[in-house]
């Protein structure tokens, strides 16, 4: 289904069985890089008023809330879902079934499978903005696969998040975090191991169960 007023380029390719909204542009160039596909698998959903440029390569349902910009570089997985007003600059790597909140701010991060991501969630690029050459100066953030970052964090450029940890919302990562970590604070510390999270409604024997067998 395809709302009204959109801009979509020929050279952009989407799969069957998907809602674009209103007032939607998708494959446009930037100014900086030639123009390229936008390719985008079945199933999507595409919000009013959501940008997407050339460039950019997503899989099964892909669900991109009204007001987010995808610059171009960037690659999704499938069931990655997006909160309205984020932003994903160039050159991310987005895996399968993750989840990012509304107005996230993300340039030059790798993200694995299963991560959950809160609102307002900072990933930093540069250590010494503005600086020509911060991209040689620091690689990419990582994120491993199954971590919870919540609301309002801060994660410093070129940091590993390893697999199996929680980020506490309003933490200030400037180190890296180690496989199976809980972190609060600025500058965020370890606080327990994250066997050691308990499902304080008791509904649950342990929190994140639905991510399966994932420890």
């Amino acid at each position: 289904m395809m709302g009204m007023f959109n801009i979509i380029g020929d050279n952009v390719e989407i799969g069957v069985d998907s809602i674009v909204e209103s007032y939607v542009q998708l494959g446009i160039a930037d100014r900086f890089h030639p123009l390229g596909k936008l390719v985008i698998g079945n199933r999507a959903f595409i919000g009013s008023r959501c940008t997407i440029y050339s460039g950019v390569t997503a899989g099964d349902d892909f669900d991109v809330s009204d007001q987010t910009t995808i610059f171009t570089q960037n690659i999704f997985g499938n069931r990655v879902r997006i909160g309205p007003k984020a932003v994903i600059k160039n050159g991310c790597h987005i895996g399968d079934d993750v989840r990012i909140n509304s107005q996230v701010f993300m340039e030059r991060v790798f993200i694995e499978n299963n991560v959950f991501i809160g609102p307002h969630t900072v990933f930093t690029d540069d250590k010494h903005p503005p600086c020509l050459k911060y991209s040689e100066c620091v690689s990419e953030i990582y994120i491993e696969s199954f971590v919870s970052i919540g609301a309002n964090v801060t994660i410093n450029p070129g940091l590993r998040i390893g697999h199996h940890s929680q980020i506490y919302s309003g933490s200030v990562i400037t180190e890296n975090v180690p496989p199976n970590s809980v972190i609060s604070g600025n500058p965020a510390k370890i606080i327990k191991g994250f066997d050691q999270l308990k499902c304080s409604a008791g509904l649950f024997e342990r929190p994140f169960m639905s991510w399966g067998n994932s420890n």
